[in-house]
């Protein structure tokens, strides 16, 4: 059954953390009219046929021909609820939001993921360019609100040809194929040509640190958040904390995973500066306390496990982004709008279970 063969590429490309990290990507297969689709709450390394949510081809089609209104929450509201009506009888999941988009795609098999090292190119400010020359039979898509807004989009632009690649700027990759070996030919050609590109690649080797002054911090963090706190420091992050210049690359939001699992934006706290303080400033300024917190010359502090693995990918990110003009945050009104979303918003509850 192609599910199966499904099942075994996704728990491949989501046990390797070049691939995936937490809860990023989702897959695909259609098959005698129905799309098999990965449920929001699962993951991709370990998922089976309980993680996918069966749906009507023919009935997800039938949204196309429907009027949505012009606001953003209400219109996110009626597709979500049109599309779990496309649920067949007896499904209780909840489909990938980017469900939409994995239907219009013209192929057996679509695998969605956002390694960092693609997001070298979509978070970069020559991203555009760089994916035109090196990938001249993809399509990119840039910046643009996600669910229906970013589907209707690509159907859009597709006007009936088949893109085996689709670029998103500040999100990932779509690659479709009518057999997994073509997914697995795709993605292998999408990897080595960028690696090929690059002039540097990040250096992660560790480093010495002052582990008194890690230890204060640490307790003092996990004082007033009142969750663990793991600290990380290496070559590469010690270097974007020299100072308040060298960490603006790494200061904001490359992707919706970085806002989901580390926060919209890390916390800056210049060295002997009092860290608890501004901890409880930034919640008090933003509504919402910081999850990685950086502190000068020292390392990053995460407010539990999940956040440090994506702010370690927005460092590599940044590295990566550097052969392709330099990085490229999301913007403001993008970041506010995904800060807000209910999809959003019930991703990031999911993923604190």
């Amino acid at each position: 059954m192609s599910l199966d063969r499904l099942i075994e590429v996704s728990r491949r490309y989501g046990a390797d953390s070049a691939y995936v990290l937490l809860g990023g990507g989702n897959t695909s297969v259609k098959e005698d009219g129905v799309l098999y689709v990965k449920a929001s709450g699962h993951a991709l390394g370990s998922i089976d046929e309980g993680g996918f949510v069966r749906m009507d081809l023919s009935k997800l089609d039938g949204i196309w021909h429907k009027a949505y209104s012009d606001d953003d929450q209400e219109r996110e509201d009626e597709v979500l609820a049109d599309m779990m009506a496309c649920r067949l009888e007896g499904e209780t999941g909840r489909p990938s939001v980017e469900a939409l988009l994995h239907a219009i795609l013209p192929f057996t098999f679509v695998v969605h993921l956002h390694p960092a090292l693609v997001n070298g190119i979509t978070c970069a400010c020559k991203g555009e360019e760089a994916t035109g020359r090196l990938f001249p039979d993809a399509l990119w898509v840039e910046l643009i609100k996600p669910g229906f807004t970013l589907a209707k989009t690509v159907r859009d632009r597709m006007g009936g040809a088949a893109y085996p690649m689709i670029f998103l700027e500040n999100h990932g990759i779509f690659v479709g194929a009518d057999t997994i070996e073509g997914i697995e030919a795709i993605y292998d050609r999408v990897m080595t040509t960028i690696e090929a590109s690059l002039v540097r690649k990040p250096d992660f080797s560790g480093l010495e640190y002052d582990h008194s002054a890690v230890s204060s911090i640490t307790q003092e963090l996990e004082q007033v958040s009142g969750q663990q706190v793991l600290f990380a420091t290496n070559n590469e992050v010690r270097s974007f904390l020299a100072n308040a210049g060298a960490f603006e690359p790494v200061s904001s939001s490359f992707t919706p995973d970085h806002i989901v699992y580390a926060g919209f934006k890390p916390l800056w706290v210049a060295a002997g500066g009092d860290v608890g303080h501004a901890y409880r400033v930034f919640e008090q300024e933003h509504g919402e306390a910081a999850k990685i917190i950086c502190v000068q010359q020292l390392g990053v502090f995460s407010v539990g496990e999940k956040p440090l693995p994506l702010f370690l990918d927005t460092v590599a990110i940044a590295v990566y982004s550097e052969s392709f003009g330099g990085p490229k945050f999301m913007t403001r009104e993008m970041i506010d709008f995904i800060r807000t979303w209910e999809v959003e918003r019930y991703r990031a509850q999911v993923a604190t279970v």
